[in-house]
């Protein structure tokens, strides 16, 4: 995988952890003011199920979409939806402090190292991210 790819990736999950992260502490804090662990929890719940219902209906979270990124399944089609949702709670797992963070390093390691670019989540739900140029068309539902 092109180190320019492996960047581009890391850049769309910084913007898309931005993206979600703003609004929710906005609420949480401004209008609810629950707690930080409660906000914390909801955080990590509405990550993941951001970036599953964008992979499901536009192949992408918007950073993704931005980025000209897609997530497909391992073969090049459109990634069945209990695959997403287990990429993305995986996902989600690496803001757990000390020991989810070591698991996203080892993650962008894989990222950077393997062949194919595949991170932790992506063999977990059995997908791949490649440029929406490169995809054989299923990660846009068409």
């Amino acid at each position: 995988m092109k180190k320019t790819v492996v960047a581009l990736r890391i850049l769309c999950a910084l913007l898309d952890a931005i993206i979600l992260m703003i609004p929710i502490q906005f609420v949480m804090f401004g209008i609810f003011r629950v707690s930080a662990p409660q906000a914390d929890l909801l955080y990590k719940f509405l990550f993941a199920v951001y970036g599953a219902l964008f992979t499901e209906h536009l192949g992408g979270t918007p950073g993704k979409y931005l980025g000209k990124l897609c997530c497909e399944d391992a073969d090049g089609g459109k990634a069945p939806l209990l695959y997403v949702g287990l990429r993305e709670l995986v996902k989600s797992m690496y803001f757990i402090p000390i020991i989810g963070w070591l698991v996203a390093v080892v993650s962008v390691v894989m990222m950077i190292v393997r062949r194919d670019g595949r991170t932790l989540h992506d063999l977990v739900g059995n997908t791949r991210v490649v440029c929406r140029s490169e995809s054989k068309g299923g990660a846009d539902g068409k």
